[in-house]
């Protein structure tokens, strides 16, 4: 790695901020902007300046085809051009994805060696497919073609006393000798450990394939919750006839609620879209059809979650690496990324992975999203036989419109029969708690949290996690925290009892007087911690020791050199593997780079929603690391994985302060 600290794309140096002191009086901080020391800002002028250029340059870069040297040099021109291409840039992306602020994404997902080297032979094991293999075989050749070492330390055979990339690994020198042969600890590889659970044989994928895993406790679930609505629906059919008894001479109507017992068992579920929203809380109450089963002879387990720290379910940058590093400061519940679980029942290995939990996960959970009930158990019922987790939870908030309009996520919000019905179904099949995340509503001005937390609590939920905002909201405005606070005043149960619910609030906390604050005022049992985490993975640690940690840039980019040894040890060490580490890592500093230092704020604490002016750190590497350019980023990414590959490309996925991806 090397030590030389680039300089940011977009800065000035601190003597051009310390200028820019007496432009920027303390009273004239506005609301929504971070309150940073003037002697840490840069001038606006200038700030205003690099921006027009950079824009300029990326607009230059796109090319003014069928343009004359005398037409670009034509202000009016060059105006009216570069907004027809952007027009039409717009709008073309906007016909093939339907707009949104990832439609123009570009990630370099996946970058292979020039020679593709078999996987055995680079194991240093011969390979039992012969000619008949696809890949090269030729060592020397690969060795020859093959980019050179990133360094001299590989955290895989550190770790284990081998490397199972063998000569894959961009770390080669740490474990090849002088004769060009791969070295093995034979004393590490004897004490080494797996510390990564849940990682699942190719014999489960080709059995959920092949539809040989059993699912009997699961089915057993499903027969009777459909017999049981079949048979309602008759008896409700039977009500109707004779209360609307048709006169002499008027001809019959046929009951619209009739639900034959053939009728499959999508078709039943999609029964309670129909009930008018208005009262579809109150209605369902009033009508328990949830079929009875009974649990297992063996006790179900049981996890006291009041009072502890939660670290949220979240797409994307809630990977086993980052979930490591939030351990190590001191998170108590973890939860794995939303897996959908109709993926999980066809044996989709990326999918599968998502179940995987470190060792030092001591309170880990899964978050499930799913638009039918028996796709749903049948997964959980599987969780249940292969995996080892602590709880299993159903994701009710997900606002993704991909879905939403499938009916999952936030779209079970809107039935809450089915609803209902899948979380007695996962109590079937678990012998672990099933906790619930849900929203406050659907739309903005028709909250229903109220109504749905004691039915949580009447289902069996051993936890819910209310996000204090609407699916309509999205993540804009701030979370509704009074209406949290009104949640928690519901009926569920008594404290200290085992039929007790917990309720954690989730939404917009930044540091131990947010966390604090909320715990004592808004009477909630615990917090889940999001946005918050990934902005400052510190923030639990902060919470135990209940202070303001002005952690210096060092440590912090420490903290990033030790996400890239897990990202090593969980994507690969090959080139395909360092890759991964440094996409996900870039993902990550979408977020870092919103930390505004501590000892830079006039104010305390942070605020979440806040957005800091263009400013310079205490040093070089702090600069660095606020930067919003994404350049600078990747020069980050460099001093630790090395010179990203020339076909690297990276765009962020989460832009907007606004952004969240709480599952």
């Amino acid at each position: 790695m090397s030590a030389e600290i680039p300089p940011p794309t977009a800065s000035a140096s601190v003597e051009s901020a310390v200028a820019a002191e007496s432009s920027t009086p303390a009273s004239t901080y506005q609301k929504g902007i971070s309150p940073i020391k003037p002697e840490y800002l840069l001038p606006k002028p200038a700030a205003k300046e690099e921006t027009i250029a950079h824009l300029s340059e990326a607009i230059e870069a796109e090319g003014d085809q069928g343009r004359t040297e005398a037409d670009s040099n034509t202000p009016e021109v060059n105006e009216n051009n570069k907004r027809d291409r952007k027009d039409k840039h717009v709008k073309n992306n906007r016909k093939k994805r339907g707009g949104g602020q990832n439609q123009d994404r570009v990630v370099t997902r996946r970058i292979e060696d020039e020679v593709q080297l078999c996987f055995k032979v680079a194991k240093g094991v011969e390979c039992d497919k012969g000619d008949s293999c696809k890949f090269n075989h030729d060592i020397k050749k690969y060795l020859d073609a093959k980019d050179k070492d990133i360094g001299d330390r590989c955290v895989n055979f550190e770790n284990t006393g081998e490397c199972h990339y063998g000569y894959k690994c961009r770390y080669l020198g740490a474990h090849m000798d002088a004769d060009g042969k791969l070295i093995k600890d034979e004393a590490k590889m004897a004490a080494a450990e797996n510390n990564t659970m849940n990682v699942f044989p190719h014999d489960l994928t080709l059995n959920l394939r092949s539809f040989k895993f059993d699912f009997s406790r699961s089915e057993a679930y499903l027969k009777k919750m459909t017999d049981e609505m079949a048979e309602a629906s008759k008896e409700q059919a039977k009500k109707t006839e004779s209360t609307d008894t048709p006169t002499e001479g008027t001809p019959a109507v046929e009951s619209a609620t009739e639900a034959p017992a053939e009728k499959d068992l999508s078709e039943l579920e999609n029964r309670d879209v129909k009930v008018p929203k208005a009262t579809i809380v109150q209605e369902e109450v009033s009508h328990p059809d949830t079929p009875d089963v009974k649990m297992r002879p063996a006790e179900k387990k049981k996890i006291d979650f009041r009072g502890k720290t939660y670290l949220a379910p979240l797409t994307t940058v809630g990977n086993l690496p980052f979930r490591r590093i939030c351990k190590e400061y001191g998170v108590d519940i973890t939860c794995g990324e939303m897996a959908m679980a109709s993926n999980l029942v066809q044996g989709q290995k990326a999918e599968l992975a998502l179940l995987r939990r470190h060792k030092s996960e001591d309170i880990f959970g899964v978050q499930l999203t799913g638009n039918k009930i028996d796709v749903v158990v049948r997964a959980c019922d599987m969780i249940n036989q292969v995996a080892e987790v602590d709880f299993v939870d159903l994701n009710m908030g997900c606002p993704i419109d991909l879905v939403f309009n499938a009916g999952a996520g936030s779209g079970l919000l809107g039935s809450p029969g089915k609803m209902r019905r899948m979380v007695t179904g996962m109590k079937s099949v678990l012998d672990v708690p099933v906790t619930v995340k849900f929203r406050m509503a659907i739309h903005d001005k028709k909250p229903i949290g109220v109504n749905l937390t004691p039915q949580f609590h009447n289902l069996g939920a051993a936890l819910g996690t209310l996000h204090g905002r609407s699916r309509q909201q999205r993540y804009t405005k701030l979370a509704d925290w009074d209406y949290i606070s009104q949640c928690a005043q519901t009926d569920r149960g008594i404290p200290g009892n085992d039929d007790y619910m917990p309720l954690f609030g989730n939404g917009d906390i930044l540091g131990p007087s947010d966390y604090y604050r909320h715990l004592n005022e808004h009477k909630v049992d615990g917090c889940m911690i999001a946005r918050g985490a990934l902005m400052k993975p510190w923030i639990f640690e902060e919470i135990k020791s209940n202070r303001d940690w002005d952690i210096s840039s060092g440590e912090r980019f420490d903290m990033m050199k030790r996400f890239c040894d897990f990202g090593l040890e969980h994507w690969g060490s090959d080139t395909q593997g360092v890759n991964q580490t440094r996409r996900f890592l870039l993902e990550w500093q979408s977020f870092l780079h919103r930390y505004v230092p501590v000892g830079l704020l006039e104010v305390l604490p942070q605020k979440i929603n806040d957005r800091p002016p263009a400013f310079v750190g205490r040093n070089d590497l702090e600069t660095l690391m606020a930067s919003p350019d994404v350049s600078d980023w990747i020069k980050l990414s460099d001093m630790i994985l090395g010179p990203a590959p020339e076909a690297f490309r990276f765009d962020p996925k989460h832009k907007a302060n606004s952004t969240s991806v709480e599952g």
